[in-house]
């Protein structure tokens, strides 16, 4: 076991006592398990470490890499160390919709192939619907929809978000990636969150078009489920994070891009989630990657720093001001003042800063 360790919660808390681990055991240095990557399932004492169960990851070898960085532009703010490193231990994971390449001696993702060209990663292009526990159909207004994050049914999607681009992408999802664990939330404990870039080809050329590749960050909770990597109520797509790929991330010719095999093409930088718990419960937390429509043009995420969030986070149809100064956090994507100074005004993603 590695004695390295990370504060992950960095929360007021409630009033309540909030049990989450103040300081995780640090264990992804130890191999290429995807869960270590994302800072869960280490060995340790309970106020060390995330114990998770029931684990689940479908992919073939050629979908997911365990990477200590990606590309070769280097952080502006700290000079020698790469821009996409990991945001906690030693390595994040990498899934993608094509083929990834292989790591670089020193476990670093070069790609040097365009990824507008890399299709099949060889992961499954049937049946056509999502693995359990996710789920297309509308979950809010206990299943009719139309009042995203209310009144969620349980089982269906609450965020309403990943139906209108299901059905854009003809109910079609290849090259499917996924996973799921389930996750005892702390006392205490009302949310959580975790770090993602989102690189896709078809940025420009496929914006508003059915080959709109999708990945889904899913909740089971009592108090939320759902999908809960969304935007402006639309799922992660090109279409949807397009304005945050123009507004805080790199597109284009940017140097920022180099060695991701995206030049040219978009990416949004690195982003938060921030989600609901309810303290106490058994929460299941599942994600997935996937062509909608073909199986052409790869889509490349990078998934980092899973923690607890003793406070939580509203949604923005809750409190509008989410993400403000005296406001608590957002729920869905948020960016850091450093990554985007104008986070929370017209055209830039929400703030993280919230209370």
């Amino acid at each position: 076991m590695d004695s390295s360790t990370t504060d992950i919660t960095g929360d007021m808390t409630t009033g309540e006592v909030c049990e989450a681990p103040g300081i995780l055991l640090v264990c992804d240095d130890q191999d290429d398990d995807p869960f270590h990557a994302l800072g869960l399932g280490c060995e340790g004492a309970l106020e060390n470490t995330i114990p998770i169960q029931k684990m689940q990851f479908k992919s073939n070898k050629y979908g997911f890499k365990v990477a200590r960085g990606f590309g070769e532009a280097e952080d502006p703010d700290m000079p020698g160390k790469l821009l996409f490193r990991p945001r906690e231990g030693e390595k994040f994971l990498v899934i993608s919709t094509g083929r990834i390449a292989d790591l670089q001696p020193d476990g670093v993702l070069i790609e040097t192939k365009p990824q507008f060209d890399n299709d099949n990663n060889f992961n499954p292009d049937d049946p056509n619907a999502l693995p359990a526990p996710m789920s297309p159909v509308v979950g809010s207004n206990s299943g009719k929809g139309g009042t995203p994050s209310q009144d969620c049914d349980g089982v269906h999607d609450c965020s309403d978000s990943i139906d209108p681009n299901w059905k854009l992408g003809n109910e079609d999802p290849n090259d499917l990636l996924w996973a799921s664990l389930e996750v005892a939330v702390p006392a205490g404990t009302h949310g959580f969150g975790f770090d993602v870039a989102y690189f896709s080809s078809e940025y420009p050329e496929f914006v508003g078009e059915k080959f709109n590749d999708m990945f889904i960050g899913w909740a089971t909770s009592e108090v939320y489920t759902g999908n809960v990597t969304f935007i402006n109520k639309q799922p992660f797509t090109v279409t949807a994070l397009a304005p945050e790929m123009e507004s805080a991330g790199f597109i284009g010719d940017a140097p920022e891009l180099a060695g991701t095999g995206f030049e040219g093409h978009g990416s949004t930088g690195w982003a938060t989630i921030n989600a609901q718990a309810s303290p106490g419960e058994t929460l299941v937390f599942a994600f997935a990657i996937m062509d909608m429509g073909d199986s052409s043009k790869a889509t490349l995420a990078l998934l980092d720093n899973w923690r607890w969030s003793c406070v939580g986070c509203v949604p923005m149809e809750q409190d509008p001001s989410c993400g403000k100064p005296q406001h608590p956090k957002c729920c869905g994507l948020c960016v850091e003042k450093p990554d985007d100074p104008k986070c929370g005004t017209m055209g830039h993603p929400p703030c993280c800063e919230g209370k």
